[in-house]
C-alpha cells in the first residue's frame, strides 16, 4: 500500500475544510476536492470520510506507478475511494487507460474506485445550500432557543423559518441560525435540492422524512 503526504508547492494550493462529522481539519490539493467534502459531509447516507487516504501501487505498461484516491467514505456501510476529476480532464485517452487500470486494482483489494466530476458535485442549488449549512454548523451546545424551534416543529410537523421566527417572537437572523444550525447537525430536515435555502425555507422534523 502507498501513503501520500500533501504539501504546499508554487503549482498547488491546499484547502483546509473543518468536518464536524469527523471531528477534524481535512487537508484537500483543489477546489473541486474542497467542494467534494461539503456533499461527504452532509450526506446521511456517508458515515465518515477521509482525504488523501492509504493508497497503492498499480502497473501500466509494464511499470509500476503509486495512487492515492482522494477520498475514502464509508456509506452504507460499505468502503469505497472516490476520484475527484474536472470533467475535460477524465476525456483524455490516457486518463481513460490508466483509470481503468486502476478500477481493476481497487477492485482486487476489495474496495470499489469511483470518479466524480464538477457536474455532479458544483450541481446547485444543492451546493450552495451545503455551504450555508456549514456557515451554521460547529461545536456548539443547543440553546433554549434550539429546543423552543425543535419543540414548534414536532408540534407543527412542517413550517417556514419566518413562521417559526413570527410564531416563537424570535428576530428572522437568529431564527436563520438557529433553524440552520439544526438542519445541519441532522435534528431537523430541509429541502436541499429544489430551492436555495433562506427564511421561506420549510423545515421539518427529521424522522419524519
Amino acid at each position: 500500500m502507498y501513503r501520500r503526504q500533501l504539501k504546499h508547492s508554487r503549482v498547488k494550493n491546499l484547502f483546509k475544510f473543518v468536518s464536524a462529522k469527523m471531528n477534524q481539519v481535512m487537508t484537500v490539493e483543489s477546489y473541486l476536492e474542497f467542494d467534494t467534502c461539503f456533499h461527504l459531509e452532509y450526506s446521511p447516507s456517508i458515515t465518515s470520510f477521509i482525504a488523501q487516504p492509504e493508497g497503492f501501487i498499480y502497473c501500466f505498461d509494464d511499470r509500476d506507478f503509486p495512487y492515492t484516491p482522494d477520498f475514502q467514505i464509508v456509506e452504507n456501510d460499505a468502503v469505497k475511494w472516490i476520484e475527484v476529476k474536472p470533467f475535460v480532464k477524465t476525456r483524455s485517452q490516457d486518463f481513460l487507460k490508466r483509470f481503468k487500470v486502476k478500477q481493476e486494482k481497487a477492485i482486487e483489494l476489495g474496495v470499489p474506485l469511483i470518479l466524480v466530476t464538477e457536474e455532479q458535485i458544483r450541481a446547485n442549488p444543492v451546493l450552495n445550500n451545503l455551504k450555508i449549512l456549514h456557515r451554521y454548523s460547529g461545536f456548539q451546545s443547543f440553546t433554549t432557543l434550539h429546543f423552543r424551534l425543535l419543540s414548534l416543529v414536532k408540534k407543527v410537523g412542517k413550517i417556514s423559518v419566518s413562521d417559526a421566527a413570527k410564531q416563537l417572537g424570535i428576530e428572522q437572523s437568529l431564527m436563520v441560525k438557529s433553524a440552520f444550525s439544526l438542519v445541519s447537525s441532522g435534528v431537523i430536515s430541509v429541502d436541499l435540492v429544489n430551492d436555495e435555502l433562506g427564511l421561506h425555507s420549510v423545515i421539518w422534523s427529521g424522522q419524519d422524512g
